[in-house]
């Protein structure tokens, strides 16, 4: 038992590790979070093998070892290959958890399998083609990696979906015949090494457990099973790729709903403006700041530190007008937005997707509008906020630029494009406080505390 045990820590604290070493900006809690949530995660992935006492070596381990090591290596280290010089913060603890918990997942079954011993060869070749098709979306990751040195990203995975089987086969026409080989041949000279590896396994390995470890075997298939696949919470649609594929499949979705309503919202739509009227073209800038609360503004409370000195000063200064009592009609930020930005509210009965914006006010009021932000793009936090920004003439995101550190300063470079010859709306969606903190500005800008450097 102790080899299980020793192989246990060892998958654990090297998974750890490797978690915090291809993260990035991580507040400690995040980091103590982890440190508990992998050790169960370890003990599940060997807990199969040491139930049957299976050599570490055989191949019934070790092909599902190899599905699961590399579903924890690709997408946290292609991300940060490509993302770690300007994102501030990321980490991607559902790959290494999925990662981890698939190694029993797989070994479990397959130890079942040869346990009852009813067309085994049969129930192999098929557990085996499920392990290589969990193997096949790291392999597609890197193989993409490979033909454009990038992870794969929102707008690439926008272009995979919209795809058509004949632009696919086109697209593998422009590539060398040795080059189509070779991506053939990877794949599938994998999937052959695992049916001959597990197959050889069946036969050389003698399986013999007693009715307690059948149940246990049989609680860890169904635990993983629900914990693994469960429709919307399961481990697998939480991990990085698979998340990023469902916020792009709900975009698609949503932006379609939001169009098709477009013209029913802005039929009746009227837009007066109100005096007065400026003599000569004029910008009106709309900054949405968020996780910002007044508790923390010296503008608005007594704080420990003067954390907003300049709107501090400017309450004496008649030019300006500061909402002391304002706040937020719901605490969740999407909520919050959809309500924000259109007429939809708590207090009517329209719906987020019928209800016109204030981009669609604008535009009824002849001004040329543009949207820059610093905010994600696409996911349930994201999407409806993104839906409403790209109604704008000019709609830009900082994620896109990866030349680009994602501070909020790196909007202001946006604001060179606004021609002051024109009348324009122009929105400037900050990143604000959100967690962690001290990864929301560069290190020469620290007042107080400790300063966190790319």
């Amino acid at each position: 038992m102790f080899k299980y045990l020793l192989f246990t820590a060892l998958l654990y604290f090297i998974s750890y590790l490797y978690y915090v070493k291809v993260s990035h900006g991580l507040g400690h809690k995040a980091e103590f979070l982890q440190l508990r949530r992998f050790l169960p995660c370890a003990l599940l992935a060997v807990a199969p093998a040491a139930t049957a006492q299976i050599q570490l070596t055989n191949s019934l381990l070790l092909t599902s070892m190899a599905v699961g090591i590399s579903w924890i290596i690709t997408y946290p280290l292609l991300y940060w290959n490509t993302y770690h010089k300007n994102s501030t913060d990321f980490g991607f603890h559902f790959d290494t958890v999925f990662g981890l918990y698939i190694i029993g997942w797989l070994t479990a079954l397959k130890i079942i399998v040869l346990n009852f011993n009813i067309f085994p060869i049969t129930f192999l070749i098929i557990l085996t083609t499920v392990e290589f098709l969990i193997l096949l979306i790291p392999i597609s990751q890197w193989i993409f990696y490979f033909l454009y040195k990038s992870c794969i990203d929102e707008n690439s995975m926008m272009m995979l979906q919209e795809t058509h089987y004949n632009e696919i086969l086109e697209f593998f026409k422009s590539f060398s015949i040795p080059a189509n080989l070779l991506i053939f041949v990877i794949p599938t000279s994998v999937y052959g090494i695992f049916i001959y590896l597990n197959i050889d396994a069946s036969v050389s390995t003698s399986i013999s457990i007693n009715i307690y470890q059948l149940i246990t075997l049989l609680a860890i298939v169904a635990f993983l099973t629900i914990y693994l696949w469960k429709k919307g919470k399961g481990v697998f649609v939480r991990t990085g790729i698979v998340e990023l594929y469902l916020d792009v499949k709900e975009y698609f979705e949503t932006t379609k709903l939001y169009t098709q309503n477009m013209k029913e919202r802005l039929k009746d739509l009227q837009v007066t403006p109100q005096k007065p009227v400026f003599d000569k073209p004029s910008t009106i800038l709309l900054i949405i700041g968020e996780s910002e609360s007044r508790d923390y503004m010296s503008a608005f409370s007594e704080c420990e530190y003067d954390t907003t000195p300049w709107l501090k000063a400017k309450k004496e200064d008649p030019h300006f007008l500061l909402f002391p009592n304002s706040y937020s009609c719901i605490a969740h930020t999407v909520s919050c937005l959809e309500r924000a930005l259109t007429e939809f509210n708590q207090y009517n009965d329209k719906q987020f997707y019928t209800s016109c914006s204030i981009i669609d006010i604008a535009h009824k009021a002849g001004y040329t509008t543009s949207w820059y932000s610093n905010q994600g793009h696409l996911g349930c936090a994201d999407t409806p906020v993104t839906l409403v920004a790209n109604t704008s003439q000019t709609a830009k995101w900082t994620k896109q630029n990866l030349n680009q550190v994602q501070y909020d300063e790196a909007l202001l470079e946006y604001l060179e494009e606004v021609n002051p010859q024109k009348n324009n709306f122009v929105v400037i969606h900050l990143k604000g406080n959100h967690f962690n903190f001290i990864n929301r500005y560069p290190s020469q800008f620290t007042k107080w505390g400790y300063s966190w450097q790319i």
